[in-house]
């Protein structure tokens, strides 16, 4: 039956069958198609954004909410129930399928949320594996810094491990890049941890874009992770702050860590001359404004470029004063407006920032986005071979945040990022809600989460719902 727009949601009235054309969680009733009940239904549905709202004259019935008997009432919740037998018998197998249909519109069912709430604790389970994966990785890390100190070489042997496991998972076609929900260390040893883990695994993931052997990918992961060793040779302070005691390398002594690094690591026999190079120039910068020597242009190798900006970006994500860190989708706009503005000039590669770009997609985990449908939301997770349409855990204030609501852009043709948002730019509800913390991704093999419109439970496939 064909179905027409309401202009003026104001127009409808008890009794109007009405579709609501939207995102199945943009309004709160269980279906998208049905016919409104009371005057509570029809105040509730005047007030919906982000809908279109449709209505169908020939299956409405026009009367007052206080005309509504029991009988009636019952003759159309037993409507509604055949109008869904039929509805629910013509949905095809695929949920992409005929689109064009008016059968296939979006509709959700208390089935289906259900079956979003279970797919989200099996994402939240899995993420908690990652977390535990990641923070044993940071451990590896905190290890192998007091071996290289102490000039160890099972030092080298942990950081070769380290190395290639997160080569073997970039390269596998599933592997997932996840924001991991820490808060940031006020300690110096988690700090350089969880810094030389980021820059590791920014730096491996550019070298693969620029089509890096896996030979090339482990000397370049060796150069990220022991990049910032020097500090461990530098006296430190000691700071308090309301926010709690932060202990940082000396800043008159700070830009010394590079050289000392480079000695450091000297010490070792098998350290190739391009680790070296990395340690103690990735301060450096192409226009020759960087430290210590002022080394540019031609005199830096790719490895030491693919460094520079993999520690610059993670700077900008996690500064030492919180409230000066850029969310992960504004220090890559800083990042690519500097080199598209500067040219030649610039400080950083273009052909780096560009692979950036590619390799962990325009919003990385971390981001704060608004869809196209208006909801806000924070980018859990991307697929590093396909980094352009993320997971996102929305903003959805009716629903406990321990039950959470995602949706898979990758699975979703209609919906899309319309905008990043800045922190400043979030409602104070929707922020807790949402939670970003210090920004820290890992990279993991995965097998996609199943979710509810692909699941064997037995229940009627949905057409086109969000996964």
């Amino acid at each position: 039956m064909p179905f027409f727009k309401v202009e003026d949601p104001r127009d409808l009235r008890v009794g109007t069958f009405v579709k609501l054309e939207g995102s199945w969680f943009s309004h709160p009733f269980p279906t998208n198609t049905f016919q409104i009940k009371s005057s509570d239904d029809l105040t509730t549905i005047q007030a919906l954004k982000n809908v279109v709202i449709l209505q169908d004259p020939e299956r409405s019935a026009s009367f007052d909410a206080e005309d509504v008997s029991d009988e009636n009432r019952r003759t159309l919740d037993h409507e509604e129930s055949v109008r869904r037998e039929e509805d629910t018998e013509v949905i095809g197998e695929s949920p992409f399928e005929h689109q064009d249909d008016e059968s296939l519109n979006k509709e959700s069912s208390l089935s289906t949320i259900l079956d979003r709430r279970q797919d989200y604790h099996e994402f939240q389970n899995h993420l908690r594996k990652i977390e535990g994966a990641y923070h044993k990785t940071l451990g590896q890390g905190n290890e192998l810094f007091r071996q290289l100190s102490d000039r160890r070489l099972s030092g080298r042997k942990t950081a070769d491990a380290m190395i290639t496991s997160i080569v073997t998972a970039i390269q596998h076609p599933k592997t997932a890049m996840s924001l991991i929900d820490v808060v940031g260390s006020n300690g110096a040893t988690w700090g350089l941890s969880e810094h030389a883990l980021n820059v590791c695994t920014l730096s491996l993931l550019i070298g693969r874009q620029l089509g890096l052997e896996v030979e090339g990918l482990l000397e370049l992961g060796r150069g990220a992770l022991f990049h910032d060793v020097g500090y461990r040779a530098l006296p430190m302070n000691v700071r308090f702050s309301a926010v709690g005691m932060k202990i940082q390398s000396d800043p008159e002594l700070g830009q010394r860590h590079p050289e000392v690094g480079r000695q450091l690591m000297a010490s070792f026999p098998d350290t190739s001359p391009a680790v070296l190079e990395m340690i103690e120039r990735h301060h450096e910068r192409l226009d020759g404004s960087g430290f210590p020597n002022g080394v540019g242009g031609e005199n830096l190798s790719l490895s030491t470029k693919i460094v520079m900006v993999a520690d610059h970006y993670d700077e900008l994500c996690n500064a030492p004063d919180p409230q000066t860190s850029l969310t992960p989708h504004a220090a890559l706009s800083r990042l690519f407006r500097h080199v598209a503005m500067k040219g030649e000039s610039s400080k950083f590669c273009p052909e780096v920032v560009q692979a950036l770009v590619q390799a962990i997609g325009v919003y990385p985990p971390g981001s704060l986005v608004e869809l196209t449908d208006g909801f806000l939301g924070v980018v859990a997770r991307i697929s590093i071979h396909h980094p352009t349409r993320p997971t996102v855990l929305l903003y959805a204030p009716w629903i406990c945040r321990n039950d959470g609501m995602l949706v898979n852009l990758a699975q979703e043709p209609e919906l899309e990022i319309k905008q990043a948002l800045h922190v400043k730019d979030i409602p104070l509800p929707a922020l807790a809600y949402l939670s970003p913390r210090r920004m820290a991704m890992f990279v993991h093999a995965t097998e996609p989460t199943i979710m509810a419109s692909n699941s064997c439970r037995g229940r009627s496939r949905k057409s086109s719902l969000l996964h």
